[in-house]
C-alpha cells in the first residue's frame, strides 16, 4: 500500500464516520419525538444517544477530517511535488513554517511519509540500508523451519525468508 493510499484510506474512514455522526443527529430527533409520544422508552434512549453523539461528535469529527485533509496536502507536497524544505512546503501551501513543521512531524509519526530524515528544517532522503538478518542457528528466525544454504546465504523453504552470509 502506498503512502498516499494509506492517508486516503484514513481520510475516507474519517469522512464516513463524520457523515454517520451528522446523520445520527438528524435521525435521533424524530426518534425521540415518536418514542416519547408512544411511550417507547427503548426508542427514546436510542434517540437520545444518537442526538448526543451527533451533537458532540460531529463537530469534533469534522474538524479532525479537515486536519487530515490539510495533512494530505503536506504529504502530497513532499511525495508528489518533491518539496523537501520547510520553507518551500510552507510557501507552496501558504501556511506558516511552524505549521509546516508540525504537519511534517505528524505525517512522519503516522508513517504517511517514510524514507526521509527530518532535521526540523528539511527532509533528506534516507540512504541507509536496513540491517541484515543474521543466522544464529540453522533455524528460521521467523517460523522455526530448517534453513537451506544457497550461494548468497540461507533460505527458508517454508516461509521464504532469506538470510545473508556475514
Amino acid at each position: 500500500m502506498s503512502k498516499q493510499s494509506k492517508i486516503e484510506k484514513d481520510i475516507r474512514t474519517k469522512l464516513i464516520i463524520s457523515i454517520v455522526a451528522s446523520v445520527l443527529l438528524v435521525v435521533g430527533i424524530p426518534i425521540i419525538i415518536f418514542s416519547a409520544t408512544s411511550s417507547f422508552w427503548l426508542g427514546l434512549v436510542v434517540g437520545i444517544i444518537f442526538v448526543v453523539f451527533g451533537f458532540y461528535g460531529s463537530p469534533m469529527l469534522w474538524v479532525s477530517f479537515g486536519n487530515l485533509k490539510s495533512l494530505q496536502r503536506v504529504v502530497d507536497a513532499v511525495l508528489e511535488d518533491n518539496l523537501t524544505s520547510i520553507e518551500d512546503i510552507a510557501r507552496q501551501l501558504q501556511i506558516s513554517e511552524r505549521t509546516a513543521v508540525s504537519y511534517v512531524t505528524q505525517a512522519i509519526n503516522k508513517r504517511y511519509i517514510t524514507g526521509f530524515i527530518f532535521n526540523g528544517v528539511s527532509l533528506t532522503p534516507n540512504d541507509k540500508t536496513p540491517p541484515k538478518k543474521r543466522v544464529l542457528q540453522n533455524k528460521c528466525n521467523n517460523c522455526g523451519g530448517v534453513l537451506e544454504q544457497t550461494s548468497y546465504g540461507f533460505h527458508c523453504p517454508y516461509c521464504g525468508a532469506k538470510f545473508e552470509k556475514e
